[in-house]
């Protein structure tokens, strides 16, 4: 017979030997007992999986899924399919949480029937002090989906599911989207309007240790090209919506636009003349598709004049920002 579990907790698992058991142990020391920790191992090289199937001989709220192919998306979406709980939650195979975490998102999501409860983060570095980027008054809050998705795109709030706690049903017609990165980046502002009820508790429970090799932290022209593609669709959304409006509307599409100019100028100073003509040209048509709908008024100016060089004099502003003296290597 099954145990009726409160949390199902996902944790996709790739090449992370050396964090994995802190990170689990985390999990499994959480003051709510009743957690299905669920580790989703996806063509590991070291020997994750070997720690992976040691815990589930350990702890019989371990479950293991061996999988033939990789990707975060991939892992969670598997992990759901299996996921007994009427609650689950999200955490990377390199990272840890609080004791208290979950039983402190689940209070707050109870309490308030919400579709989601979201807690603070920290960030660990092995090179310098940890950072903690919010105030961490230990309040519980509840806020509109446009607060929510407000403070999200001005980087108030982590877009990571990592720091959240769903109920199940919200993925009931939802997944990851596979063949992506920056995934949580892509979907969360979209997934955030569907929802009635979101709680805060302002407390710092997830650690997000800070790996020069992490996805995130992998610089190649692909990666690069998927955080474009991630952060573009926030400023369309932003565009979409009716959340900014005034000065409020033109700093916020300013700063986005400004992130995407950045990684594509990062991309165009790291390839060669010809190579990866396929992206940059789905980049650059992406932003022309965005100027129509801009007025000069929803951007700051130099941002629009930029904007429109880099469309309509593309030869010449190629050659004078992306020349062969400015280039440098991944």
């Amino acid at each position: 017979m099954e145990n009726d579990y409160l949390v199902s907790v996902i944790i996709p698992v790739h090449n992370t030997a050396n964090y994995l058991r802190k990170c689990v142990d985390s999990v499994r020391n959480q003051s709510l007992k009743s957690i299905e920790i669920i580790l989703v191992e996806n063509l590991s090289i070291d020997n994750s999986a070997d720690i992976c199937d040691e815990y589930a001989k350990l702890d019989e709220r371990v479950k293991v899924l061996h999988l033939s192919e990789a990707g975060l998306s991939i892992a969670r979406n598997e992990g759901l399919k299996v996921a007994s709980a009427p609650y689950v939650g999200f955490i990377d195979s390199d990272d840890y949480i609080e004791p208290t975490m979950y039983q402190e998102l689940l209070d707050a999501l109870l309490f308030y029937k919400a579709d989601f409860s979201y807690c603070n983060y920290v960030l660990d570095f092995d090179y310098k002090e940890s950072v903690n980027p919010f105030r961490n008054s230990g309040s519980v809050e509840l806020c509109s989906r446009k607060e929510f998705i407000k403070d999200m795109m001005w980087e108030k709030i982590s877009c990571s599911v990592c720091t959240k706690l769903f109920k199940k049903s919200f993925f009931y017609t939802r997944e990851f989207p596979v063949g992506r990165l920056y995934e949580d980046r892509l979907v969360m502002h979209e997934w955030a309007l569907t929802c009635d009820t979101i709680v805060w508790v302002d407390k710092p429970f997830y650690h997000y240790i800070e790996r020069l090799n992490s996805i995130c932290h992998t610089v190649t022209p692909f990666n690069y090209y998927h955080y474009f593609l991630a952060e573009f669709s926030r400023v369309e959304f932003v565009n979409r919506q009716n959340l900014f409006e005034g000065k409020e509307l033109c700093e916020v599409q300013t700063m986005m636009l400004r992130l995407c100019f950045s990684i594509f100028k990062d991309i165009m100073l790291r390839v060669k003349p010809g190579e990866f003509q396929g992206p940059i040209k789905d980049m650059r048509h992406k932003m022309k598709r965005l100027l129509p709908l801009l007025r000069k008024e929803e951007l700051e100016s130099r941002c629009y004049k930029k904007l429109w060089k880099l469309i309509y004099l593309w030869p010449i502003y190629r050659l004078v920002h992306y020349n062969k003296f400015k280039r440098i290597k991944f």
